[in-house]
């Protein structure tokens, strides 16, 4: 007679599982028969019948409280047992699974072998035994299960995935590369093969092999999209960007209407900053699939970028339509009308942003634009709300209400509320560094050095402290071989930096070095074109003679910046 014991196990079974979850996932095919207190497995042929003597039971109730007292290899040890007296499939996978998470090595190629024998169907039991095989050791024992895990599945599986993704140790990853080796030696033309072993290769960083691999797979199918892009991921990894971009340029000539490439492609433009190139793809997306929100939302951030105002604010009025791209597509569309000089009309689209990641930054964008328009107080009043709602942003919100402030000429207040950021985030370096720049606003130039300098003790290397206390030190004191030293160990970390090539040409000028001072300043001014940049060049060259250049220096500049009261003061003061 058949134990009615065996089939109630369901829910024994479930409790040891749930505490070790990561083993895997329970074993189907034990219920119970509704309204009977007799139960039977869920009928399947190639299960056994097996009678629940008292012992078996007995080792099956054992097994399960071992596992949910994570005791492994005892839990191991008896679903290995129970796998061996029943021939039932279930407990040797329960067994493997135990031993594979354990990194029982020895036990789990016992139970794996035992498993896909008693189920070779189950492509789960090949996975678990090429992983127990390489990990005791054993690749040999493996090679013949690779078969059923790098066949082309109906489904679309990747059988071999699970066993890259469980393969940590080097020896290991040597193991299997070597065991995929002698695999594709024998199956030239399996394509899945071949792409298992470039994907394993990346993985571990062999991307001359993985190169190799990919394009046997494409000599065998050119058009597969998946082979496609994982050479690309090759190329890219190998740094070779522009072979990539051709490469996949050729790719969507070959195959224009597979979407999928189109993307994939026109991505990879937005990445190399090929901006005029992405929109034509992109466009060219678009008329294919129609209101696609994602091609909408990036082809409105691309034309943003490029100040294509009009051709942006189309397409992120779409894609404002869908409720899952709403908030991101109205705070570009309130960037749009901060382009175009409208702050009402930015903050209006910035409160429609309701929520997502660019909520904050849409709430400190209002803020900005309140003060402004010199809504100082009101301002301030939304800061104080966001500290409330944002309770992760207190810091900026701090830095945002301390700019505000300074901009506004209330340079004591800022200071009060820098402190208080300072007390409970003493020693940190943004705030430290907003405190100084206010303090200097102030004439606070003790307060001013202090702070700076309490951020090189910490941070000897920091080139915004570096530049700005030499740059200061040349400019309003008369210790410039001082500021000298600083504006040189910044510049020695960031050498294209327009601003601190103005400092190191400040400093020489103060110095009395006006040949090399002029060759810093226009390298300065190439790099950007800069009001401060324009006006110490001028005067520079002024200085030395070059009147008529200086001049020239100056005028151009006020054609950018017409108001601008440094340039405007500077040529007074030399009688322009």
């Amino acid at each position: 007679m058949r134990s009615s014991t065996f089939s109630v196990l369901a829910g024994i079974l479930c409790i040891g599982i749930s505490a070790c979850s990561t083993v895997g996932q329970r074993a189907s095919g034990f219920a119970a028969a509704p309204g009977s207190a007799t139960a039977t497995p869920v009928a399947s042929p190639d299960l056994p019948s097996v009678d629940l003597s008292g012992e078996l039971l007995y080792q099956i109730l054992e097994a399960e409280i071992a596992l949910q007292r994570r005791h492994y290899d005892v839990a191991g040890e008896r679903y290995l047992y129970l796998a061996e007296e029943t021939r039932d499939p279930r407990f040797a996978e329960m067994a493997t699974k135990v031993a594979i998470f354990s990194r029982d090595d020895t036990r789990a190629l016992l139970a794996a072998r035992l498993w896909a024998e008693l189920d070779p169907s189950q492509i789960e039991a090949h996975q678990m035994m090429v992983v127990a095989s390489i990990r005791a050791g054993d690749p040999d024992a493996a090679l013949p299960h690779m078969e059923s895990l790098l066949t082309p599945r109906d489904d679309g599986e990747d059988g071999f995935r699970l066993v890259a993704s469980m393969l940590n140790r080097d020896v290991d990853v040597i193991a299997a590369m070597s065991l995929l080796d002698r695999y594709i030696a024998g199956h030239g033309d399996n394509r899945v093969a071949y792409f298992n072993y470039a994907q394993f290769a990346v993985r571990v960083g062999q991307l001359g092999k993985a190169e190799e691999a990919i394009d046997r797979c494409l000599a065998l199918d050119p058009d597969a999209i998946d082979t496609i892009g994982l050479r690309v991921q090759i190329l890219l990894q190998q740094k070779r960007e522009a072979e990539a971009l051709d490469f996949m340029a050729e790719s969507v000539r070959r195959l224009p209407e597979d979407n999928r490439l189109g993307l994939m492609y026109a991505r990879m433009l937005v990445d190399a900053k090929r901006l005029e190139e992405a929109t034509m793809q992109y466009e060219r997306l678009l008329g294919r699939v129609g209101a696609n929100t994602e091609v909408l939302l990036t082809l409105g951030m691309i034309n943003l970028q490029l100040n294509h105002l009009d051709a942006a604010e189309k397409y992120l009025l779409q894609a404002a339509q869908d409720e899952n791209a709403g908030n991101d597509a109205q705070f570009y569309l309130g960037l749009i009308e901060e382009g175009r000089n409208d702050p009402d009309a930015a903050m209006a689209h910035y409160a429609a942003v309701a929520g997502g990641n660019l909520y904050p930054e849409a709430r400190m964008r209002i803020v900005v634009l309140l003060a402004g328009k010199g809504r100082v107080d009101e301002a301030r009043d939304q800061l104080h709300i966001l500290h409330t709602q944002l309770p992760d942003q207190q810091k900026r919100l701090y830095q945002v209400e301390g700019e505000i402030l300074r901009g506004a000429g209330r340079s004591e207040e800022a200071m009060q509320v820098l402190g208080a950021a300072l007390e409970a985030n003493p020693g940190d370096a943004d705030l430290l560094y907003q405190h100084a720049i206010t303090a200097d606003s102030l004439g606070l130039m003790n307060v001013f050095e202090d702070d700076l300098r309490a951020i090189l003790e910490r941070d000897p290397n920091n080139v915004d402290a570096l530049n700005t206390l030499g740059y200061t030190l040349a400019d309003r004191t008369d210790r410039f071989e001082e500021a000298y030293v600083y504006i040189q160990r910044a510049l020695a970390r960031s050498p294209q930096s327009n601003a601190i090539l103005d400092s190191m040409g400040w400093v020489l000028y103060r110095l009395g070095n006006h040949k090399e001072a002029i060759k810093y300043l226009r390298r300065s001014l190439e790099i950007k074109l800069d009001h401060e940049v324009a006006a110490h060049l001028g005067e520079v060259l002024w200085v030395s003679g070059e009147r008529d250049e200086a001049i020239n220096v100056w005028e151009q500049a006020l054609e950018r910046f017409p108001d601008d009261k440094l340039l405007l003061d500077v040529m007074k003061r030399f009688g322009q």
